[in-house]
């Protein structure tokens, strides 16, 4: 027994010196995170207990380092990798997109790619002078003191573990004595800038991932949502209020597409949106309050397509990753129901921002992901004409109506100049040649999509089909750290801008039909309400969602953060309803769901435009005697662009020739006399194969 108490006070004396270790990357990660170093003092000045909290964190999760590994110098390092990489991630994502990093940005999965690109940020002159007195801080501490013991025996291992689990369990579960509670410590999601500035970024990343595994609401019955439900009609019990006329519904969203003439601060050398100004001033336009900047594309369509909204999520989380694990009703299926065939595009991968499956619970038939398109590229991504070339594609093949949501890649972050083949729209004004070269490269990105929107009206105002075509952006295009372009054009003052959340929020709108000219509305709504508008304008049936939200849109037309809630006159009890009947859908029982007849998945649910099928297979020669190469023509249907032939399993070089031809060369050791089972697969950039076709056997003979 006085052994043991002997080195517990062994542990003791070594707490001091622990403590030191654990502040030191602690003040770095707060000051990389923040981007501001000075800014730490403020912080911990005005936050003292939050302070605190931070440091029982780190220092937990020191404990933890030292009793997995025993080695002070390699726990010390190996714990300052955990908490400086992500705060450094975190402060660079904050400058480009106006949130810092979160739990929930580890759920993209492959979506991270786009933060590889940020890395031309991470070497500035204040990350590297912060990380070179970090590093000298610490050598002397660890090297050139006495003070850390370099060693620790497996028994005071055993009483760091038991220390760290017991430091980081009373922070996270806030027991045995509720001092967060008390002191009125909590995370304010819905607002990541104002919860990582004032928890510390340690704290925050504990209390959202507790937010994160909690999704608990209080007041939430059965009862509730039928008080709500029943004050609006079931979609399959309802009557049917549909018109004559079942118009073709087109809804594209455009990537950053955005108004960049309303800078007043520059000139153009020629309008880069044209069309779309011409239709701002004869249809129905006007403007929507997104809830993203620079990016978190799949946010938007979530609350077009669905009807919920991401204020009453937190935020910089991602919906599509996060919190949709079963089906979801949406405008994919509400127009199936009307017999529409539904269709997603999206020029990007079929796994990006778990699309495939998404789509699938949303009640899409069809999906088309960039595996099922012509590699028809205008700089790095997919051109926005080709996208145009599917979606007539789509209406084409279907004998009824269609449902058709696209997104857009081409104008995609970055706006770096030479990012396009050609620019053809100058900039002049009195800005940073960095400003002018990114605003020269958006203007040319969004003229593409001024051109794809040209073309689509073009076509189904001669095609003779009833449409309608919803065009918008999803956010304001990122154009530089800390909002650089738009402060140096004067287009806002800076962050404090009183107009910032108009300004810096607000993506422009254009509804065009060929049936109802004569409507011209104006709209200024959240995305969620953009989704009733349309079953309004093309009279169609319906759910009881969407028939609640055409009504509080009336009211309330824009949703916005919750700090704006008084200056825009709403109260929170009046979004209360709409909360909750999003909580039955995401989270709850999906009480309003269980009087549906009609499932909301597609059971023919499908990507590419239909069944991949070989009807023949014919060779240039039966005979592979002394041949060095075979030609094999294969004929069927539904080939994609990108599908590849394979000859027992192994793919052959392949060249499409449309959508019923493929040719493919066979050489090398396939060259082999007997059955060739001959296949047509789809694989994306995983290697996964995400479509084939039926197999068909063909003999080769030899001598």
């Amino acid at each position: 027994m006085k052994h043991q108490l002997n080195r517990v006070k062994q542990i003791g004396k070594q707490w001091l010196p622990l403590l030191l270790t654990a502040i030191i990357p602690l003040l770095l990660m707060e000051a990389l995170s923040r981007g501001q170093y000075l800014e730490i003092l403020s912080w911990g000045a005005h936050h003292l207990m939050e302070l605190f909290f931070n440091v029982w964190i780190a220092l937990g999760f020191l404990f933890l380092f030292i009793a997995a590994i025993g080695r002070t110098r390699v726990a010390y390092w190996l714990f300052s990798g955990l908490l400086i990489i992500p705060a450094l991630i975190s402060g660079i994502k904050l400058k480009i997109l106006g949130v810092p990093l979160t739990p929930w940005d580890l759920a993209l999965a492959g979506e991270g790619s786009d933060m590889v690109k940020y890395i031309s940020n991470l070497l500035n002159v204040r990350t590297i002078i912060g990380l070179l007195i970090f590093i000298g801080l610490s050598y002397l501490l660890l090297y050139r003191t006495s003070l850390i013991v370099k060693t620790t025996a497996w028994k005071e291992r055993g009483i760091f573990a038991v220390l760290a689990l017991l430091v980081l369990a009373a922070v996270y579960t806030d027991k045995p004595l509720p001092v967060q509670k008390w002191l009125g410590i909590k995370a304010d999601t819905w607002n990541q800038v104002e919860n990582t500035q004032t928890n510390g970024f340690a704290l925050a990343s504990l209390l959202n991932t507790k937010s994160m595994l909690n999704d608990k609401r209080e007041g939430y019955d059965d009862k509730a949502i039928a008080a709500i439900v029943s004050q609006t009609p079931n979609p399959d019990k309802a009557g049917s209020v549909s018109g004559n006329v079942k118009p073709n519904v087109i809804v594209v969203l455009s990537e950053a597409f955005w108004d960049p003439t309303l800078i007043k601060g520059v000139q153009f050398s020629r309008d880069p949106i044209p069309f779309f100004h011409k239709l701002q001033e004869t249809v129905t336009s006007g403007w929507m309050l997104s809830p993203q900047y620079g990016g978190g594309t799949a946010n938007v369509e979530f609350e077009v397509l669905t009807g919920n909204s991401m204020r009453f999520l937190p935020q910089g989380s991602v919906a599509y990753n996060q919190f949709i694990t079963n089906e979801v009703d949406s405008l994919a299926s509400i127009y199936a129901r009307q017999g529409y065939t539904s269709t997603a595009i999206s020029p990007f991968h079929n796994w990006f921002f778990n699309s495939k499956k998404i789509y699938e619970d949303f009640g899409f038939s069809k999906f088309i992901p960039i595996e099922y398109m012509k590699p028809n590229y205008s700089g790095p991504y997919i051109a926005d004409n080709e996208v145009t070339t599917n979606i007539i594609h789509t209406t084409n093949l279907s004998d009824g109506p269609d449902f058709v949501f696209a997104n857009t890649m081409e104008n995609h972050f970055h706006f770096y100049p030479g990012k396009f083949p050609k620019n053809t729209i100058d900039v002049k004004g009195d800005i940073a040649p960095a400003s002018q070269g990114m605003l020269e490269t958006l203007a040319q990105g969004i003229s593409a999509a001024d051109n794809m929107l040209k073309e689509l009206v073009d076509y189904y105002a001669k095609c003779g089909e009833p449409t309608i075509i919803a065009f918008w952006g999803d956010h304001l295009p990122a154009l530089g750290d800390d909002y650089a372009t738009y402060i140096d054009t004067k287009y806002i003052s800076g962050k404090d801008d009183p107009d910032f959340l108009k300004k810096m929020y607000s993506v422009p709108l254009v509804v065009w039909n060929n049936f109802d000219t004569k409507r011209k509305d104006k709209l200024n709504i959240s995305p969620s309400f953009l989704g009733p508008y349309l079953i309004e304008l093309s009279k169609q049936q319906g759910s009881y969602y969407t028939d609640y939200l055409r009504e509080l849109s009336k009211k309330h037309p824009i949703i916005p953060p919750k700090d704006h809630y008084a200056s825009m006159n709403i109260k929170e009890e009046d979004l209360t309803d709409y909360e909750t009947l999003q909580y039955d859908i995401l989270f709850g029982d999906r009480h309003a769901y269980k009087d549906y007849q009609t499932p909301i998945i597609d059971s023919r649910y499908m990507l590419g435009y239909g069944p991949i099928t070989i009807e023949k297979v014919d060779a240039d020669t039966q005979d592979l005697s002394g041949q060095s190469s075979v030609t094999i023509s294969v004929g069927g249907k539904n080939f994609p662009p990108l599908g590849v032939v394979t000859l027992n399993g192994k793919p052959l070089p392949t060249t499409w020739q449309d959508e019923h031809a493929l040719t493919a060369v066979v050489e090398g050791d396939a060259l082999k006399p007997g059955n060739w089972d001959i296949q047509v697969q789809v694989k994306d950039s995983k290697e996964s194969v995400i479509g084939k076709s039926n197999t068909l056997p063909i003999h080769m003979g030899g001598r």
